[in-house]
Order: C-alpha cells, then sequence, then structure tokens
C-alpha cells in the first residue's frame, strides 16, 4: 500500500552506439527493439537451438544509441554474448558503464507520489507511459528514469551517476516520508517477483529453455520478418505440442514465504 526503495546498482549496464547498433539489435534480440528513440523493451537473447542465453532490457536512448540493462552476476556473460554476436562488419561498438550508474528502484502504488516530489518533469502515465525511457533531473543530479518493474507494482527504475546515488537516495526517502518508504531487500524481490510470475534467468530459465515453453511468447518477433538468432529453431516447434512448459505454483499457508529455487516434493 505504500513505496520501497530497492538499491539494484548491482546490476549490469552496457551502451551499444554507432551506425549499425540497431541492425545488430535486430539479430541478437528475440523482440522488436528497433522502436523509437524513448521506448524500453523487454528481450531475450537466443542460442541457435532457442533456449535462452539471457534476458534484459534495451532502452533506445537515440537513433545510434541503446542502453542494456542484465542482471546482477551476469554481467561478463552478457557482455561476451552480445559483443560475440555483433555481425561481422557492422559498426557498431558494446561499452560497459556497469560503474558509472547506481540503480535505486522506486516501487509501489506511492511511487508516483514520490517521485513527482522530487523533480520538475511530468511522470503521470500520460506523460510517462510503461516501457519508457526519460531524462529527469532529482536533486540535481541527471538520471536515466526507467518505467518498468520486477515486482509486479507501479515503479521507475531510477539509474543515476554513481557519485550522485547517495544524494538521490536520501532525497527519496526525505519525499516518501509521508508515504511510510522503506528500503528493500532482494529477498522481499524475489517474493514479489514471484508472486507476479517473472522470470529470472539461471533458474527459472536457462539456456535449455525456449522462450515458448517459459510462457514467453509474446516477447519473440516471430511476426515480424526479421531473422534473428534462434528463430529457425523456433519455428521448428512453433506448431508442435511442447514437451514441457514452465508452471508456478501457490501454497495455501499464507504464513510461508517463498524465496526461489524451493524443492517441489510431489
Amino acid at each position: 500500500e505504500h513505496v520501497g526503495i530497492f538499491d539494484q546498482s548491482s546490476f549490469a549496464k552496457y551502451e551499444l552506439s554507432g551506425p549499425d547498433a540497431a541492425k545488430a539489435l535486430d539479430w541478437i534480440c528475440a523482440n522488436d527493439v528497433s522502436k523509437p528513440v524513448g521506448r524500453l523493451t523487454y528481450t531475450q537473447l537466443l542460442n541457435t537451438r532457442g533456449g535462452i542465453e539471457a534476458d534484459l532490457t534495451v532502452s533506445r536512448l537515440a537513433e545510434e544509441k541503446f542502453y542494456i540493462v542484465t542482471g546482477t552476476g551476469f554481467r561478463t556473460h552478457d557482455a561476451s554474448w552480445i559483443s560475440d554476436h555483433i555481425g561481422e562488419g557492422l559498426d557498431a561498438r558494446l561499452t560497459d558503464v556497469t560503474e558509472d550508474f547506481g540503480t535505486l528502484s522506486l516501487m509501489g502504488p506511492r511511487a508516483r507520489d514520490v517521485l513527482s516530489a522530487v523533480t520538475g518533469s511530468d511522470v503521470s502515465n500520460a506523460s510517462f507511459p510503461f516501457g519508457h525511457i526519460r531524462e529527469i533531473v532529482i536533486a540535481g543530479h541527471t538520471v536515466r528514469a526507467l518505467r518498468v518493474t520486477y515486482v509486479g507494482e507501479l515503479g521507475w527504475e531510477l539509474h543515476v551517476p554513481i557519485a550522485a546515488t547517495g544524494e538521490v537516495f536520501d532525497a527519496l526517502m526525505a519525499a516518501g516520508k509521508e508515504h511510510d518508504i522503506r528500503p528493500v531487500g532482494y529477498r522481499a524481490l524475489e517474493s514479489l517477483r514471484l508472486e507476479k510470475g517473472y522470470r529470472a534467468w539461471g533458474s527459472d530459465i536457462t539456456p535449455n529453455d525456449t522462450p515458448l515453453e517459459a510462457g514467453l511468447g509474446w516477447a519473440v518477433k516471430l511476426r515480424k520478418h526479421t531473422d534473428f538468432v534462434g528463430r529457425r529453431a523456433l519455428e521448428k516447434v512453433g506448431g508442435a505440442s511442447l514437451k514441457k512448459r514452465f508452471a508456478g505454483f501457490t501454497v495455501d499457508d499464507p504464513e510461508i514465504v517463498l524465496l526461489g529455487r524451493e524443492t517441489d516434493r510431489k
């Protein structure tokens, strides 16, 4: 009913830039990321078997510049995968900017109330809808605000110049005091994303699972006549019955806290 701040500064972050950046991502990403400047796309990166090698977001900062955010612990793996799959001869450069930005995720029903109190930018739903990225100013610092959520609630990922992370955090906490704002940890995040049904790469989805098996077929551009890594494998199994499928379970006891990776005994 209130609002919380998750420190997700450990997210890996890259910028892909150059005249052929969009073309490179068209081949690398399973979803359609060739959207207008200011748009954000959730996508998987697939291997030639259609398995999920990475699960991340791609935001378009400019015609020839994209901002890529992926999970904690996958920094080296995902950077290598992207670099290795940039088409030969394409003019696109991947830069690791993980250390340049802290990430404060402001989430909860009162997130907009808090954010609007610390910035002069319009953060209404009409002006700043889901799946968009904007630069806004908080506590005198320019922040990349991504309208996206991993907890199933209204919220923004705020990517802050690393040296300003403390000041922006303090400003958010002060503005959120009347809304009972609190810092929230990763264990709570795991429970919330499980409740929403969001997947985590490495546990729920792996290189041995396809987006179709994971219930993520909606995030694949099979209807678009664009080739991408893994497309042929998905087309082969697209019309067949799935041999396995991602499923979620609920428990009757409200006192049980689920954090992911629990053993299910039949």
